[in-house]
């Protein structure tokens, strides 16, 4: 019977508990922790951080207790990570929590604590040349805890009402916080990604994490975002991506060496009858990569990942095997990608980094840069901590190819008919924000001048290809797709798969001034945060052929101007 009581109540806290929790659980990638961790790396305070991320809160904790015993922290530095660490530290004694207990073999009384919160979030922006209001409003509860000290679980619902203005938001700036579809008030049997009309939505965001020898070895099943790499946003997966759940396991068993291993269901949305229109899209994403540290100066690393439809196919779940060159033993089935990436830190200074992602590509045909057929895209960019303000200055240059994280329908042994694989996840792009056949130039300005005011200022030029009328320029879209009967290596100048970014067609260009600010009024014993940002966007258009290059202004692509405005309150 004592056996039965022990079972039942270890369920009962089982059920309650896939919860965030408070040592092992992941710190959000939104968190601004994370670029003091950056500034105090690049400064010296610290070792290289790892590439991916989400960090654990312990390693979090770990990492600012490490920077306060620097020698070399300034005062006014100081004093910032020290609120930092007072925020993220694990309290002993959470304000509201359950707690049960029961007895293990050796007699001892062992607590099973839960602690529980609400929080609420008001979202809105607006364009104040179409002065249409989207208003979100979140209200969550979670329910946090530790199993042992190196299991913690966590349970994170959230519901949302919301009414959206597509015109509210700056060009590319637009994330999505819900998960799938909304809910229309009107039909709540509508499954729609994204209205205008008045709806409901929910995000759900459970984790269990498994964390040991100083989370030199980490075990993660969760539905949570990911960021991989050091710039601002990966080009691999991307904090800006929709979250998925995921199996992850990351290895650094020596300083010089890390791993990481993902495998995880790949969402669908889309318009029209649910069922029918997902039955083409019912896709795994598996992630592997290796990285060598060499001392505290440098680093260099390699991925390969895949996109592929589910079944069980042992090779894609096995994080010693590389996706890129099993899909060729099994077939070619599946959409897969591989790239490298490195960079180098000096110590007080910046760090430099890069990233080189691929999709498809033949190096050995003619004018390789004009060839469709060779998807991939790059990142180069440097992070100079500037002690001032206890900032950092991004500068970062992005290029993605035409057709890049798309893929066009496979036919395939598995299903009766063709199915879609491209990198995408909730019809968003796994890996950077951009789409297809666009470059970035970014200069980004973050500084923390006060432990509870953070600022933002960036600058950034995006050019893409337009997607519609006379000068549509083909794979500038997620779904514009390669048609592989025709000679995609023997194209020439003037044919459809013949690319030459700014000279085949009509370009965005899309120039995006951003000031914003975070203000935390626990300073004040208010537990309230107060985000506000103004975005100045200006577009222009340009032309270009095989002969000219110059900018229109006409009734079909004409110059824009937007001022857009966002401001959300968090209630903790």
């Amino acid at each position: 019977m004592k056996k039965i009581r022990v079972v039942i109540l270890a369920l009962a806290f089982t059920l309650l508990a896939p919860v965030f929790a408070q040592t092992n659980l992941s710190v959000p990638v939104t968190d601004s922790v994370y670029q003091l961790l950056e500034y105090a790396s690049i400064r010296g305070y610290i070792s290289l951080l790892p590439a991916a991320k989400p960090y654990t809160n312990n390693f979090v904790v770990n990492q600012l207790k490490e920077i306060l015993a620097c020698e070399n922290l300034k005062e006014g530095e100081a004093e910032v990570f020290e609120q930092a660490l007072e925020r993220l530290r694990p309290s002993e004694e959470p304000k509201w929590y359950m707690s049960g207990s029961y007895t293990n073999r050796y007699d001892e009384d062992v607590k099973l604590p839960i602690e529980a919160g609400g929080k609420w979030e008001s979202k809105f922006a607006t364009n104040f040349n179409d002065p249409h209001l989207s208003t979100e409003q979140w209200l969550g509860f979670y329910f946090l805890g530790d199993i042992t000290d190196y299991v913690s679980y966590k349970i994170d619902a959230n519901g949302c009402l919301m009414k959206l203005s597509n015109s509210s938001y700056a060009p590319f700036t637009f994330d999505k916080s819900w998960d799938g579809y909304q809910f229309i008030f009107t039909d709540f049997y509508e499954y729609v990604p994204v209205s205008e009309a008045l709806s409901a939505g929910v995000k759900l965001e459970p984790e269990l994490v498994f964390a040991a020898f100083d989370d030199k070895v980490q075990a993660k099943f969760s539905r949570t975002r990911h960021d991989y790499g050091y710039g601002s946003s990966s080009l691999i997966l991307s904090q800006d991506a929709q979250p998925f759940l995921a199996i992850e396991t990351i290895i650094n068993p020596v300083k010089w060496f890390e791993t990481d291993f993902i495998v995880g269901t790949l969402e669908y949305v889309s318009e029209g009858d649910l069922k029918t229109s997902s039955s083409s899209f019912q896709n795994l994403f598996s992630m592997i990569t290796g990285q060598f540290n060499f001392g505290e100066y440098a680093y260099f690393g390699a991925v390969s990942s895949g996109v592929w439809i589910k079944r069980l196919e042992l090779g894609y779940l096995y994080p010693l095997l590389l996706p890129f060159l099993y899909q060729n033993q099994i077939g070619d089935f599946d959409n897969v990608q591989m790239g490298v990436y490195g960079g180098a830190r000096i110590p007080g200074i910046t760090h430099l980094y890069f990233q080189f992602y691929i999709d498809e590509m033949n190096v050995l045909v003619e004018e390789f840069a004009h060839k469709d057929r060779n998807m991939y895209c790059f990142q180069v960019g440097a992070k100079t901590p500037i002690p001032a303000w206890l900032s950092t200055l991004t500068t970062q240059y992005t290029k993605i190819e035409p057709y890049m994280y798309t893929h066009p329908l496979t036919e395939n042994p598995w299903y009766d008919h063709a199915m879609q694989t491209a990198y995408l996840n909730h019809g968003e792009c796994i890996g950077y924000y951009l789409p297809p056949n666009s470059d970035e130039f970014l200069v980004k300005y973050e500084a923390t001048p006060l432990w509870y005011l953070k600022s933002i200022l960036s600058y950034s030029l995006v050019r893409h290809g337009t997607t519609s009328g006379s000068g549509a320029v083909d794979g500038s879209s997620y779904t514009d797709c390669l048609d592989y009967s025709q000679d995609l290596n023997g194209v020439s100048a003037g044919d459809l798969y013949w690319k030459d970014f700014l000279h085949d067609g009509v370009y965005e260009w899309i120039h995006s001034v951003t000031l914003g600010a975070t203000l935390d009024c626990r300073k004040w014993n208010v537990p309230i945060s107060v985000y506000c940002a103004y975005t100045f966007s200006y577009t222009q258009h340009s032309y270009g052929d095989t002969t000219s290059f110059y900018f229109i202004n006409n009734s079909e692509y004409y110059d824009e101007v937007g001022n857009y405005l966002t401001l959300s309150v968090k209630i903790y």
